[in-house]
């Protein structure tokens, strides 16, 4: 018998033998009835081993048994529970405190990416707002892809003990997305995907804000702008500049 029927037959028994319906062997969200049904394995949460589980999988749309088959080409995070989120909408107005609106752009592999996606992870968000004409963006980015901070040594808002948030960065505990803008030509996906390639960080969305949805509501002016989202959609940080963000980060951690 071909190891895959095995397989399947095993995981079948397993659900039959179970008096419980809502028994969730791997505690993914799905019970092991379901999974038998979706031929996704009820031992493991992330049954295609794609960094997504089984049960994002299928609130998503993709398939569980696909490792090709991503909800973000990114990898970026998902939640299953954003739509209980109250979104504010565009019209609200800004304030620390606040639930910020639900942004949706093009990311540079081309999907469109929820902020929602990020609430709930426990992990601080920070909304990083610039334009291709601005050199000390670009010298942020750069200081992120490659650790070097040679650019923003000569900039007065720059600080030594900011280089540790790269690290969080790197390692999951701070979410930080890159969203591009333009008053003038509208930035596209090309303009996400073309910072990406000059400026890689595996870990860093790069949106594109072609309507300027994001940068109105924050009112961005001063560039490279940071402002620091909670996990639960809150603002905490936001003002024109990026140090104020940067130094509530560093105290943070």
């Amino acid at each position: 018998m071909p190891r895959s029927l095995l397989t399947l037959c095993s995981m079948l028994a397993l659900a039959a033998c179970s008096t419980d319906p809502d028994l969730d062997s791997d505690g993914d969200g799905l019970t092991d009835v379901i999974e038998a049904e979706l031929g996704t394995d009820p031992t493991l949460a992330d049954t295609d081993a794609d960094g997504y589980t089984d049960s994002q999988e299928r609130h998503a749309g993709t398939d569980a048994l696909d490792p090709a088959s991503l909800i973000y080409a990114g990898g970026w995070p998902y939640n299953i529970n954003k739509d209980s989120i109250a979104d504010p909408g565009w019209d609200q107005e800004t304030s620390e405190g606040l639930l910020v609106p639900r942004f949706r752009a093009l990311d540079q592999f081309g999907d469109e990416v929820d902020l929602y996606d990020f609430a709930g992870q426990g992990v601080p968000i920070v909304l990083d707002l610039g334009t291709w004409f601005c050199d000390p963006c670009k010298s942020l980015a750069a200081w992120l892809s490659d650790g070097d901070t040679s650019e923003l040594d000569e900039l007065g808002w720059w600080n030594d003990d900011f280089v540790a948030l790269r690290e969080k960065v790197n390692s999951g505990e701070l979410y930080w997305l890159t969203v591009l803008f333009s008053q003038g030509t509208p930035v596209s996906q090309q303009d996400a995907s073309d910072w990406d390639d000059e400026w890689p960080n595996e870990h860093i969305p790069v949106l594109a804000d072609t309507e300027l949805q994001l940068q109105g509501y924050l009112d961005v002016t001063a560039m490279p702008h940071i402002s620091v989202v909670e996990p639960d959609m809150t603002l905490t940080i936001w003002g024109q500049g990026p140090q104020p963000g940067l130094r509530h980060l560093v105290n943070s951690f």
